[in-house]
């Protein structure tokens, strides 16, 4: 008999253990995401979340935790993970815990649940096809190797944003993701709070690109690592061969970087990006600005989480990034699923 709970201070120990016995992926590819040690810190990015624990035979086996959001007047639910003890599966627990997040989303009224799942993490999806979840939108992971230092044009004049500013940076990202799902535009207030909200970020990790005092693009600079470190499990065996083939090159040639099995990294993230039409220059320019502090302090990794129809994604190719996938599940609970086919990606999202 499966008892499901609230999460308990006194779990989180026992949580992460669980979690570093639970690769995402398969034989081919799989990560473990090696967190900050107190579990809800990733939940903290968030203002209403919650974590239920399920237990058998007395001993934890799994849990769920999830966040609820609104959009205009409507609320919805994201699924931020759901994990199962190697020890416990097949006996209906997952399915379980996902069940009882559905029947929470009922009791208050929200229209849909979504979640992210990782490309190679099979059983995740297949839960996800049985439970009635439809698969709704392909992200793209774009993850990119600070290994050298750039030089930076300098065509456009590019600050920390302050708070005289901020109104006009706000109005440029409502802009550019107005009528996307999942967005709420935000205030000048609701953003600051956001961002300083979140551990390693901030409103002075803001950039903004100007040009004759005008704001014609602006990002942020998230150090991520504070709530996550990456392991992979399973390397592509392409990887495992392009590292041994440039390996000697590597003493008379800085090379990008490829992960060993087992090894850690850290990475940083790029987030809530914005530009005006014709100005993906200007965010070339913050994006070699960000690569250079990640040289500057030896952090070798950063990603960002786009929407291939984001503009954003064109600039993001000319840095030749390898790309992952994250695929979005979403099921109605009352009411029709949003269009996906324009998506707001909140940079929280695929960090859990």
């Amino acid at each position: 008999m499966v008892k499901i709970r609230p999460f308990k201070e006194e779990d989180n120990s026992v949580l992460l253990n669980i979690e570093k016995l639970c690769p995402r992926g398969d034989e081919r590819l799989a990560m473990i995401v090696d967190l900050n040690p107190d579990i809800t810190a990733r939940y903290e990015l968030y203002d209403n979340w919650e974590i239920l624990v399920a237990e058998q035979e007395g001993e934890t086996a799994g849990w769920i935790g999830w966040t609820e959001k609104k959009q205009n007047d409507q609320k919805y639910i994201y699924i931020a993970e759901f994990m199962v003890h190697p020890d416990f599966r097949k006996k209906g627990i997952a399915t379980s815990l996902v069940r009882e997040v559905e029947k929470r989303a009922e009791e208050i009224n929200v229209s849909h649940i979504y979640a992210y799942e990782y490309g190679p993490n099979e059983p995740a999806m297949k839960l996800l096809d049985k439970l009635g979840y439809i698969k709704k939108k392909d992200v793209k992971i774009c993850e990119m190797s600070a290994y050298k230092k750039e030089e930076v044009n300098e065509k456009y004049s590019l600050e920390r944003v302050d708070e005289k500013d901020l109104p006009e940076a706000v109005e440029l990202l409502n802009r550019y993701y107005t009528g996307k799902a999942h967005f709420t535009p935000f205030t000048p207030g609701s953003f600051k709070q956001y961002v300083n909200k979140m551990l390693g970020y901030g409103l002075e990790n803001f950039l903004v690109a100007k040009e004759n005092e005008r704001i014609v693009a602006c990002g942020g600079f998230w150090d991520s690592a504070l709530i996550m470190e990456m392991t992979y499990t399973q390397e592509p065996f392409l990887w495992k061969a392009i590292s041994k083939l440039l390996g000697p090159l590597r003493y008379v040639k800085n090379l990008p970087h490829i992960p060993r099995e087992g090894e850690h990294f850290m990475f940083r993230s790029i987030v809530d990006h914005a530009f005006e039409p014709g100005y993906e220059d200007a965010m070339d320019e913050i994006m070699g600005f960000c690569n250079n502090i990640m040289y500057n302090t030896r952090c070798e990794f950063f990603a960002t989480y786009l929407d291939p129809e984001d503009p954003m994604f064109e600039v993001i190719k000319k840095r030749m990034p390898k790309f992952e996938v994250m695929h979005l599940y979403a099921k109605p609970i009352k009411g029709k699923l949003p269009d996906f086919s324009s998506l707001y990606v909140d940079c929280r999202d695929p960090v859990l």
